[in-house]
């Protein structure tokens, strides 16, 4: 048997050796020299029948080579699987590794040493009852919630011409012709098309403003809407087909508004409640502007939820400041980077991004061990359901959104997306239960505020930390410390 010695340099560093003697490895490479002959076609030789000192000669080190190497990773993975060892990331050959030629014509016995980085031990402190933090409770507007039922209104209401003067919501259809100076061109370009006021050019929708059906109003064409291009506006506004001659076509027109439209929106009775909050859920305007409050005050506990949740992980990190084989760790992104064909030296300002990272992926760790976190397959599948469910608005035959669930998983990124999604809700409920969380009061404009700047800070965080490094990278690494 290959023979396995462990040496500690210290607490976080150690240096594996393993060794292969001849007798260990000289019947595989006979076999793996043989399996190469059978299957070589060289010229001159019938298939199979080429001289095994032919195929030394040719492909000896290189086989040789292959041998010692996959004999050396399964004593390397059988060793790491079987002892207690917490390693971070994988084994990297020692830095004064000696450099073989496999030679066939000399086997010898092999010697390689590899460098470990081991995950420090401890265990997490600053997580119980003496722990006090807070959480924001928006308070949610009025204006937000008349906003919201006002665009359901408009979402469930019917469109239908309008008279009067023009409001920033109407559509307009123009008939437009090609201008030549002040007057239309002759045999010129016209085009009949329908546009939204609140798309307009600010000086045109000025203008518009002031105008009613059967007015006209002259404007270049390519300047009408807002951030357009030429092809868009020769396409959908001039209605161009391929193989029209329109370079001669000039700029300005003058329309005529043929037609204006506008929502009107939909009246607050059993029909829009139902067809709105589902049959029965709401009966009354008050029932309405309630469920409207509970489901944005739903969307502003997230956001104060994850607040928090980043409050919890930077109070742990504070707490729980971990010792690294900072040394190895840059030697292993180094040779990480290189293997996806990336080498980079990374900076002290990146380093220490991702050793921040990384610590928190180990303390991360220990707590999903501690208070017992797990995921079901029954929990992975109910995800996947109610996402589709919210993708039918919250109804749908159950049939149809088990096959479509089925259908998203088959997609292994997107289920382990999910896998770490429910596991990050289940550690956070788990945190919160053995901490104290008081409330905490804000205006929503307030609360807006504070998210931006958290996004901010967040954002700057990840320009600073090393960008060749991903968050799936750092799980990579830690896997064997778990």
């Amino acid at each position: 048997m290959p023979k396995v010695v462990r040496k500690d340099v210290d607490n976080l560093n150690a240096v594996l050796t393993v060794t292969l003697e001849k007798a260990e490895y000289e019947p595989k490479l006979k076999s793996q020299l043989q399996n190469h002959r059978k299957k070589a076609n060289m010229k001159g030789f019938r298939k199979g029948k080429t001289p095994v000192g032919y195929i030394k000669k040719m492909y000896g080190r290189a086989i040789l080579a292959d041998t010692i190497n996959e004999m050396l990773q399964s004593e390397v993975n059988k060793y790491l699987s079987e002892s207690d060892i917490k390693v971070l990331g994988y084994p990297l050959p020692s830095e004064d590794q000696e450099a073989y030629d496999f030679n066939l014509d000399k086997l010898i016995d092999y010697t390689f040493n590899f460098d470990l980085g081991i995950a420090p031990e401890f265990e997490v402190k600053g997580l119980d009852a003496k722990q006090k933090f807070s959480c924001y409770s928006v308070e949610v507007p009025k204006e937000t919630i008349d906003k919201d039922m006002d665009s359901m209104r408009q979402r469930g209401g019917v469109r239908q011409s309008a008279d009067g003067n023009i409001e920033e919501k109407d559509m307009i259809s123009f008939n437009a012709d090609e201008l030549d100076g002040d007057t239309k061109k002759k045999d010129g370009w016209a085009a009949t098309f329908t546009i939204l006021v609140e798309m307009m050019d600010d000086a045109y929708k000025a203008e518009i403003k002031k105008k009613k059906k059967g007015d006209t109003i002259k404007f270049n064409i390519y300047q009408l809407e807002k951030d357009r291009t030429r092809d868009y506006v020769q396409k959908y506004l001039l209605g161009a087909k391929e193989g029209d001659d329109i370079e001669g076509v000039g700029e300005e027109f003058e329309a005529t508004i043929a037609d204006v439209s506008r929502i009107i929106p939909a009246e607050l009775n059993t029909e829009f409640f139902d067809k709105t909050f589902g049959e029965g859920v709401v009966k009354t305007e008050e029932e309405a502007r309630v469920f409207i409050e509970k489901e944005v005050s739903k969307y502003y506990d997230k956001q104060a939820e994850s607040l928090l949740f980043r409050d919890f992980q930077n109070h742990l990190l504070e707490q729980n400041v971990l010792e690294l084989p900072d040394a190895f760790m840059k030697r292993w992104i180094k040779s990480n980077a290189e293997g996806q064909g990336q080498p980079k030296d990374i900076t002290d300002k990146e380093y220490e991004g991702f050793s921040k990272n990384l610590q928190w992926s180990l303390i991360r760790g220990k707590l999903i061990k501690q208070f017992e976190v797990n995921v079901t397959d029954e929990e992975i599948v109910d995800h996947f359901k109610n996402q589709v469910r919210q993708y039918f608005g919250g109804q749908g035959d159950e049939l149809v959104i088990l096959n479509t669930a089925n259908r998203l998983m088959e997609d292994e990124k997107q289920v382990d997306n999910a896998y770490q999604e429910i596991l990050a809700d289940r550690l956070f409920e788990a945190m919160r239960a053995v901490v104290k969380v008081e409330k905490e009061k804000v205006a929503a404009d307030k609360f807006d505020e504070i998210i931006k700047k958290a996004r901010e800070e967040a954002q700057q965080q990840i320009a600073e930390a090393n960008p060749e490094t991903s968050v799936e990278e750092v799980k990579e690494i830690t896997e064997g410390a778990e």
